[in-house]
């Protein structure tokens, strides 16, 4: 009897089945095997939470070492960055110079060939990022193999850190090419918060890739593939409501995953219709807390005015409508538009009209004590 759920509904837990992000990962491993005059030489994955931009950024790590490559990752939320990346390219340099090689470090521990960097002191000599940067690829190059650092979480970031960095990187690199490659991920907000001003032109010209909605192809081979794995089945038409349900959104498709195979009795004589729509529920109901809450604690004022006009109607929405309910005009509105959209919380239905990214989102906005505040209830 198949027992163990394959999916992972935990936020940058690897997927039992990346689907979706070939394209990506394809890129990037081309960029890495090209070096650095490649555009995508240095990248930045841009979603929404829960799209699997982190997982994207983990299998490009993979895809990396796979290639002879060392790789660093890090989290741009706890202040010290700069400090955490010279100490981590530091014990690199350090382990290269005296012949140990090592794959992979993550801020300042090391996994897979086994060292431990904690509590690796900052190199005496060269003392800062920039001179460890230029040092360390100037070895590589001679070792014909890179460095690759992937940062997670740059909307949570100290913007002069992540700044600094990039800043860090173009300086040591600009002497000759050296194979030091960047990506990194962040929220779509990142556009109009890190990458603005004079000081983000490093960052400004990295390549952009969007870590979209899945389509439904790739939405049926996330669900189907795992539940084969496992040696188990599903009912076509329960797999196309989790299709219809999950509407290509990462996070809700392993939601839905986990929730389905654990109502079903046994998965491997079939996870049912009903097996779905239980599971269908239980992560609407989950998706509230984990998704929906922290994001909402991010969005501007008229961001939320405008959803919770959107919370109206029971079905998709009309653009015109939502500007006579907010009493703006249809191009201030349309501003507000592409910002939701971009922030994955709403996505286009047709000329002039949208509705929710997420089923649940309607009936949380109508519980939420700023609906009645804000709105006249239908």
């Amino acid at each position: 009897m198949a027992t163990d759920n394959p999916f992972s509904p935990t936020f940058g837990v690897p997927p039992p089945v990346l689907a979706g992000r070939d394209e990506v990962l394809d890129d990037i491993s081309d960029a890495l095997e090209t070096g650095p005059s490649h555009p995508d030489f240095t990248s930045l994955l841009i979603g929404a939470r829960g799209s699997g931009k982190t997982v994207t950024l983990n299998a490009i790590a993979d895809s990396a070492e796979s290639l002879g490559w060392l790789t660093l990752s890090d989290n741009a939320s706890p202040k010290g960055l700069i400090d955490r990346l010279t100490r981590a390219t530091g014990s690199l340099l350090t382990g290269l110079q005296n012949g140990e090689p090592k794959r992979r470090v993550t801020g300042l521990n090391a996994v897979g060939i086994g060292i431990d960097l904690e509590p690796a002191p900052i190199p005496e000599f060269p003392s800062s990022l920039r001179e460890v940067l230029s040092e360390l690829g100037e070895l590589l190059l001679e070792r014909r193999t890179g460095l690759l650092i992937t940062i997670d979480e740059l909307h949570s970031g100290d913007l002069d850190e992540i700044r600094e960095f990039g800043s860090v990187l173009q300086l040591a690199a600009r002497t000759r090419p050296k194979p030091v490659a960047f990506v990194g991920a962040g929220i779509p907000a990142i556009e109009s918060t890190l990458l603005s001003g004079a000081k983000a032109t490093f960052l400004q010209r990295c390549a952009r890739h969007d870590i979209d909605r899945l389509d439904p192809q790739a939405t049926r081979t996330a669900l189907i593939e795992p539940i084969r794995q496992r040696g188990a089945s599903i009912d076509p038409t329960a797999l196309e409501n989790a299709v219809r349900t999950t509407r290509g959104y990462a996070f809700m498709v392993q939601l839905v995953g986990f929730h389905s195979w654990k109502a079903a009795t046994n998965p491997t004589t079939g996870i049912t219709a009903t097996d779905v729509v239980t599971g269908i529920h239980e992560a609407e109901r989950r998706i509230g807390r984990l998704v929906l809450a922290p994001i909402w604690q991010d969005l501007s004022d008229v961001d939320r005015k405008f959803l919770l006009a959107m919370a109206v109607d029971d079905g998709e929405s009309k653009v015109a409508e939502i500007a006579n309910r907010l009493e703006v005009d249809l191009q201030y509105t349309s501003v507000y538009r592409k910002r939701l959209i971009s922030a994955g919380l709403v996505f286009p239905t047709g000329r002039g009209r949208i509705d929710f990214a997420h089923q649940p989102t309607r009936d949380w906005l109508r519980n939420n004590p700023e609906y009645l505040d804000n709105v006249d209830s239908p």
